[in-house]
């Protein structure tokens, strides 16, 4: 399983026309690479669908332009989560993308920037 040492978000953008929020996320062992996980908002408002994983070999001493456009940036969505002894590859995604949803204040960021600042009942925080 993948440990979260530290996650935030990085920008808005689009993952094939959905709005999303890409959210780079540390690892809290060595052996693991930073990722890119992206975030869609899905109805009704306050749960999120994570639509793909992207692993991250960029280093931003040699690459400050942070160039998504070399191979530095590789789609693992389908490599980081797989069927084992212990779950599916289904039960692990939805681990990751719960994991990743509690971290710090996340969730509530999330929902300021895809709601406006409001919560689901529609009231400010």
């Amino acid at each position: 399983m993948y440990s979260i040492k530290d996650a935030k978000i990085r920008r808005m953008t689009d993952v094939n026309g959905t709005p999303c929020a890409e959210v780079e996320v540390h690892p809290a062992s060595g052996a693991d690479t930073v990722v890119l996980a992206y975030l869609a908002p899905t109805a009704p408002m306050g749960g999120y669908e994570l639509m793909k994983v992207v692993r991250s070999d960029a280093s931003l001493e040699h690459d400050w332009f942070d160039n998504s456009m070399h191979t530095a940036y590789e789609d693992a969505t389908d490599a980081a989560f797989e069927n084992n002894t212990v779950g599916s590859a289904e039960e692990e995604r939805e681990e990751f993308k719960q994991q990743l949803l509690s971290y710090g204040t996340l969730n509530q960021q999330l929902n300021e920037r895809f709601n406006g600042g409001f919560t689901q009942t529609g009231e400010e925080p």
